[in-house]
């Protein structure tokens, strides 16, 4: 083709590729708002002519995206990032809204156990009195209805961080199927002898994925005919070109508070290795508020242990070995939903002062039993039962526990919410000591320290110990010689024998019936001295004006009573603990945000829509296409005269 039929198709080849020039420009600026679109350009070659000669015009080889693969994924990790990190900041503003922040710890429940200690030091100066009892079962009560209202708020808060985990796992499988979808639509249309790259399925798809990554952290891999590979951040596979694959969210292995997540190819719990997105920042909230639920379910039931110790050992009003105060809800145990035995782990805390307020999972081996701690991942040897001990708790095993076998342990989940006050009668107070010694005639310099509760075990060799049955009368201590002794029932019958030295002395211990703990005595040592056959001492119960047993119980306030800590001290801890958590995740809020801002600024500066460029493009092509138009109408005016000439010489 040659002479102006070629200008003609040389001219028109221009002002076609103009035409798709104008055409992309016009639909980059229409989409200049539009989520997740990579602006377009048009993609031209010259159309060869013969060889030494021109080339005979222009051809559209494709409509090209801005899209950089590496920018892209940036983009996704780092509003993955952000997402769990404003996620994680606003469950750090909600748990600082349920503690005093500001105080550190004094105000809230720290202010009320302070109130409840200090009422009962009123009832300490006076014993008898019974508007200082009724105030302190008052502040019990109020103390109860604090711990309460924190441990049933933080139940509702892990109940929303529940829903939101569903809800978030449910957007994770929709999009994931999406993907997949267009990744079938987009492969099919990438295929050899088709019109090129769907850019428009592409775009959608990719805006699919950065949706993706803002639910749950992921790893994106390009794929082959354009398709996208979708992986989480553990590498469990979400889409692989065409088909996905679903999460589950569950109550898991062992159905506690926290939902799991499962992926269901395999069934596997792959929780722990989830991160980033809405997700993660869920899963990082859940350790949050279980950690808090733990610590002050961990002061309710140190309070009522202690207190119902106390109460256990001292005489109240009436005349009787004082009634639990407080009743609290004990441990929960979980058993694994793939245990093969039928065997059971009972479990009680024995020790608060030595137990630490964490979950834990215990397991059967071949080797025995051992327990991982779920915070800290410390693995505990605990031997092989059926009695085993764990941080000041004691688990006892029941029936068969096959090797595999595991229960979750959550000793302290619901304490705050179950603590209650037992005992509303202000009468019931145990107030006075257990017995009260008074001297004889002709002791010489012989002194009774007061009596206090012990452990028999900690007693020395060869102490008397007076039966419980004879616990509550009055009691006659009676020296036989200068080195031995008697203790008399009412009725002067011998219950109870011992030595005496001149240089120490001697210990006497009553042992206490039910409700005291087993083991517990009540104690009474007799100085070093020099005491003649004859001499007693009386033992009576404590009355209305004894005030040992409070005494004790308030010093309560000032004893490691949780974790080496006394109560205000584990209290202010988690406080202080909240407070950090809540500062931390301010800052990774703020530090993730302005990554995003930056990555997200080169992506654009790489996809995204600028008007200015595409005004002066406007401007260029439109010179093209008005250059192309004048070629053909020059060719179609030469071409006129051609003719003209043609017919003026015939």
């Amino acid at each position: 083709m040659t002479g102006l039929t070629q200008l003609v198709s040389t001219g028109w080849t221009g002002l076609d590729a103009a035409a798709q020039a104008l055409e992309t420009i016009s639909n980059n600026t229409a989409n200049v708002n539009t989520p997740g679109y990579d602006v377009e350009s048009v993609q031209q070659a010259e159309v060869p002519g013969d060889p030494g000669g021109p080339g005979i015009g222009t051809e559209v080889t494709s409509i090209q995206r801005a899209f950089n693969q590496f920018a892209f994924s940036q983009m996704v990790s780092a509003t993955s990032a952000n997402e769990a990190a404003q996620v994680a900041q606003n469950n750090a503003e909600n748990l600082s809204a349920i503690f005093p922040i500001a105080s550190g710890g004094e105000g809230g429940l720290g202010a009320t156990l302070t109130s409840f200690f200090g009422a009962m030091n009123a009832v300490a100066q006076n014993p008898a009195s019974l508007p200082d009892r009724q105030t302190l079962i008052g502040d019990a009560n109020s103390l109860a209805a604090g711990l309460n209202s924190v441990g049933n708020q933080l139940a509702s808060n892990l109940t929303s961080l529940n829903a939101q985990m569903s809800s978030a796992i449910s957007s994770v499988n929709s999009l994931s199927q999406q993907i997949a979808s267009l990744n079938q639509q987009i492969m099919a249309q990438s295929a050899p002898g088709t019109t090129g790259p769907p850019n428009a399925l592409m775009d959608t798809r990719d805006n699919l994925a950065q949706q993706l990554g803002q639910e749950l952290g992921v790893t994106l891999v390009a794929g082959p005919s354009n398709s996208l590979d979708v992986y989480t951040a553990g590498g469990a596979m979400l889409v692989n070109g065409g088909s996905s694959a679903n999460l589950v969210a569950t109550s898991g292995t062992y159905g506690g508070g926290s939902l799991s997540i499962l992926y269901q190819p395999t069934g596997q719990d792959i929780t722990a290795s989830l991160s980033g997105g809405t997700v993660g920042g869920l899963i990082a909230s859940q350790a949050q508020v279980v950690a808090a639920q733990n610590s002050v379910g961990g002061v309710a039931a140190a309070l009522a242990s202690a207190i119902n110790t106390q109460q256990s050992l001292g005489l109240d009003l009436n005349g009787s070995l004082g009634a639990p105060l407080f009743s609290v809800g004990g441990p929960t145990v979980l058993a694994a939903t793939t245990n093969v035995g039928n065997g059971t782990l009972d479990t009680s805390i024995v020790d608060t002062a030595a137990f630490v307020p964490d979950n834990y999972i215990v397991t059967k081996t071949a080797t025995g039993y051992q327990a991982t701690n779920t915070a800290t991942g410390e693995v505990s040897t605990l031997g092989n039962g059926p009695t085993l001990s764990l941080d000041g708790m004691t688990l006892t095993v029941s029936g068969t526990i096959d090797i595999g076998d595991s229960f979750e342990i959550e000793p302290t989940a619901t304490a705050a919410q179950t603590l209650k006050v037992a005992n509303t009668d202000p009468s019931a107070i145990a107030a006075a000591a257990a017995y009260i010694a008074s001297p004889g005639s002709n002791l010489g310099n012989v002194t009774a320290s007061s009596v206090t509760p012990a452990a028999s075990g900690s007693l020395p060799a060869g102490t008397a110990i007076v039966p419980a049955a004879y616990f509550g009368q009055n009691l006659t201590i009676k020296f036989t010689s200068p080195t031995t002794f008697d203790v008399l029932s009412p009725g002067n019958a011998v219950v109870a024998s011992g030595n005496y030295s001149a240089a120490n002395g001697a210990v006497l211990a009553i042992a206490y019936p039910a409700p005291a703990p087993a083991g517990e005595v009540a104690t009474l040592t007799l100085s070093p001295g020099a005491p003649a056959t004859g001499d007693t001492f009386s033992l009576t119960p404590g009355g209305p004006a004894s005030n040992a047993n409070i005494v004790a119980m308030t010093g309560l306030a000032t004893q490691n009573l949780l974790s080496s800590q006394t109560l205000s001290n584990a209290y202010a801890s988690l406080v202080a603990q909240v407070g950090t958590a809540g500062q931390s995740a301010s800052f990774a809020a703020s530090a993730t945000k302005g990554v995003l801002n930056q990555v997200q600024s080169v992506q654009q500066s790489i996809s995204g829509v600028n008007l200015d460029e595409e005004a002066a493009d406007l401007i260029s092509y439109q010179q093209a296409y008005q250059a192309s138009a004048q070629v053909i109408a020059s060719a179609q005016a030469l071409f006129q005269s051609l003719i003209t000439a043609l017919q003026a010489a015939t």
